[in-house]
């Protein structure tokens, strides 16, 4: 079990992190758009506090906005099983002249249900001075319960058993610039599941325990990547226009202590495509191949939320469909309500399939529709407070936080 109070610790300091390197950043030059509102706005008047952009000069350093930071106490980053409780943090910030450099942002997800469940989400996608590096982080540390239905895109919900466990994730990568905006790169993923444990499991053996990889008390998988990544998105936020590509190879080899030898492939392509110059028309696209070989860990398997971004899948709970091989694509339609941008929405679906354990083949998808409400939380990193709400094939689920899902 997780210590309680180690997690509190690591929250303070991360908590800590995220608000002093505010201060060490560079800041945009970037003017700000008095045509448009968000609720950082709206609340500073409402309690007559200066924004940054109406003083001069800032305590920590002569240059204005030196991070734009948006915070919501509750949301819903951690979802299936039972209810959990998440506060969600964004910031961003240039870490080089903004003309040159795209914006980089972290995320500060702490989350507990106030009973059993609980842990701390820290991640990160970092631009260097002009671009010359892209270095993305994810590190969690959680227990929790996550329901499983068997493997395969078939599954019922009467497949549906609980796994508790705890988990802790630490992935990071850094890409350098080849030319342009194609980067190249690699980096250490670090997955280990421990007190792993099966609640009312409908059949004697569970699909778990059939699996037999990675279905002991521990399951650890340290794996080496190498990528290649194309990216013209000058906010990873919430992108006006723009393309992203990136292909993934994975390796976790037996000389580096694995139980378990396995590779996985992981190619991903997204486009933005804007509709109108003078007000928020927007097509975005996004799709992805998630495929794994060898004697892959069952919680390491590709399953539904839990490819590296965990945002796949609106509709249906994180884990509903899981198998050794994903196709995953979305399209969704982002538009203004108002002119001055504080209110907006989205419409959205989405299809998934997963093979099937016994022919390995993608014989079933399972597709989700769903709509949104968008409201302006920070204008000047452009972040979303979302209200999404998703209708799977019987399945439905809501999220609420901050940014975008692609």
């Amino acid at each position: 079990m997780i210590e309680r109070k180690a997690v509190g610790k690591l929250i303070l300091c991360l908590v800590w992190l995220q608000v002093n390197c505010a201060y060490a950043q560079v800041a945009s030059k970037n003017k700000p758009d008095t045509t448009r509102r968000d609720l950082v706005e709206i609340v500073a008047k409402f309690a007559h506090i200066k924004t940054p952009e109406q003083k001069k000069k800032n305590k920590y350093t002569s240059k204005k906005h030196p991070m734009y930071i948006s915070f919501i106490p509750v949301s819903t980053e951690e979802r299936g099983g039972s209810n959990v409780f998440v506060s969600s943090i964004n910031s961003a910030f240039y870490l080089g002249n903004s003309d040159s450099t795209y914006l980089s942002r972290t995320n500060l997800e702490p989350s507990t249900n106030f009973s059993n469940q609980f842990g701390i989400g820290y991640g990160f996608n970092l631009w260097t001075a002009n671009n010359n590096w892209n270095i993305p982080g994810d590190f969690k540390i959680t227990t929790q319960n996550q329901y499983t239905y068997g493997l395969g895109s078939n599954s019922k919900e009467s497949d549906k058993y609980r796994l508790s466990l705890n988990y802790i994730r630490c992935y990071i990568n850094a890409n350098q610039r080849l030319v342009n905006d194609f980067f190249y790169g690699g980096g250490i993923n670090y997955d280990r599941y421990y007190s792993l444990s099966q609640q009312n499991p409908p059949t004697t053996p569970s699909s778990f325990e059939k699996y037999k990889i990675g279905t002991d008390n521990n399951s650890y998988s340290l794996g080496i990547t190498a990528n290649l990544l194309l990216d013209t998105r000058k906010n990873s936020i919430n992108p006006a226009e723009g393309l992203y590509a990136i292909l993934s190879l994975r390796t976790n080899p037996s000389f580096i202590g694995n139980t378990n030898e396995w590779t996985s492939i992981y190619a991903d392509a997204r486009r933005y495509i804007s509709l109108n110059q003078h007000k928020r028309r927007l097509l975005a696209f996004w799709t992805f191949y998630w495929g794994t070989y060898g004697n892959v860990p069952y919680l390491n398997l590709p399953s539904t939320s839990n490819e590296p971004t965990t945002r796949s899948g609106r509709g249906y709970f994180v884990s509903r469909f899981r198998g050794r091989k994903m196709l995953y694509a979305e399209a969704e339609y982002r538009f203004d309500l108002v002119k001055d941008g504080l209110f907006g929405g989205v419409l959205f679906c989405n299809a998934q399939s997963l093979t099937q354990p016994d022919t390995q083949q993608f014989a079933y998808i399972n597709p989700s529709v769903g709509f949104g409400a968008r409201i302006k939380f920070n204008k000047n990193s452009n972040t979303n407070l979302t209200i999404d709400f998703g209708f799977g094939r019987n399945s439905f689920d809501f999220y609420v936080g901050l940014g975008e899902f692609f």
